[in-house]
């Protein structure tokens, strides 16, 4: 159990310093304090135009083979702060954030549109812990795939987790989402075309 605690507390540093993005806190902090984290610091990251993302996925054509590479090739590597995605190519390795900024920025460069594509945050019931995490949520073949590139819950296929299957099986609480285009608060309307909802009118 104390291994657990010490785990879960790794990965909820590590996602916690990849979500500063190199922000600093004031040498006197308060309670009142606050660091605040723009959208464009995030969308930034997903960098499909970057001429190491496209070499990239021209190289695997495909997404699932872009799955695989972000899944089994880019080491989980906790204490990395959160990078763009060309230069997660260059470090390979990532956090959660990261493998899903990089899958993400790989499925752009391939040509999935931008409302098909995201990175998605939220909280994860580990055992004995609650964690911030990261995964992809990608609408494929008309069906909305949820992908966790990580090894932190188990080794998945590329289409395992169909509609919100990852999320409700795996996830306390969603956060937000964002892709190079978009950011948003995941709710029920921003949910993708195939996860079941119907679309907003």
């Amino acid at each position: 159990m104390r291994n657990k605690l010490i785990i879960a507390s790794i990965i909820a540093a590590a996602f916690v310093s990849g979500y500063l993005i190199g922000h600093t806190r004031p040498t006197e902090s308060t309670f009142h304090d606050m660091i605040v984290n723009h959208a464009h610091e995030l969308t930034g990251l997903i960098t499909p135009d970057d001429k190491r993302v496209r070499e990239l996925a021209t190289t695997l054509q495909t997404p699932e083979n872009a799955y695989l590479y972000v899944r089994d090739h880019v080491r989980n590597d906790l204490s990395l702060a959160a990078l763009p995605a060309g230069d997660i190519i260059e470090e390979d390795r990532a956090s959660c954030l990261g493998k899903a900024i990089l899958l993400c920025s790989l499925y752009r460069a391939m040509g999935i549109p931008d409302e098909d594509v995201r990175v998605v945050t939220g909280e994860l019931g580990y055992p004995d812990a609650i964690i911030d995490h990261a995964w992809v949520d990608i609408e494929y073949n008309g069906e909305c795939l949820q992908q966790d590139a990580t090894d932190l819950l188990g080794n998945f296929k590329f289409g395992q987790f169909k509609g919100m299957a990852y999320t409700r099986r795996f996830i306390r609480k969603e956060g937000y989402a964002f892709n190079d285009e978009h950011f948003a608060v995941v709710s029920r309307l921003n949910l993708l075309k195939g996860s079941g909802h119907p679309p907003a009118q």
